[in-house]
């Protein structure tokens, strides 16, 4: 008899303020009760992590999960707004060498 894993999921908040305080992020709570709640028993969604809007955060944030010996269904990335000349998270999502290769779905919420 076959047994159904769960799917894992990662949530990456992008965001200066929550990286210095993660206190303040009220994004990974958010998103987990999607996980849990609206998609049902299906997820695992217990990977989050807060990175600044920096480039090599975000990229080491996804390729370590990439990387992993244990490998995710998707990535849900909130944060990283682009409206200041700061923020650099739309330009680090163009730069496809951070998860070409890779078979995994990422969500920018």
């Amino acid at each position: 008899m076959a047994t159904s894993a769960k799917l894992r999921a990662a949530i990456l908040i992008i965001s200066e303020t929550a990286s210095r305080d993660p206190s303040t992020d009220k994004c990974i709570p958010a998103l987990r009760e999607v996980f849990s709640r609206i998609a049902g028993d299906r997820w695992d969604a217990s990977e989050t992590r807060i990175v600044p809007d920096n480039v090599l955060d975000i990229q080491r944030a996804i390729t370590g999960w990439c990387d992993s010996n244990e490998p995710l269904n998707l990535i849900a990335t909130s944060g990283g707004t682009g409206f200041t000349q700061k923020d650099v998270t739309p330009e680090t999502w163009n730069a496809r060498s951070i998860y070409e290769g890779h078979t995994m779905s990422v969500l920018r919420i």
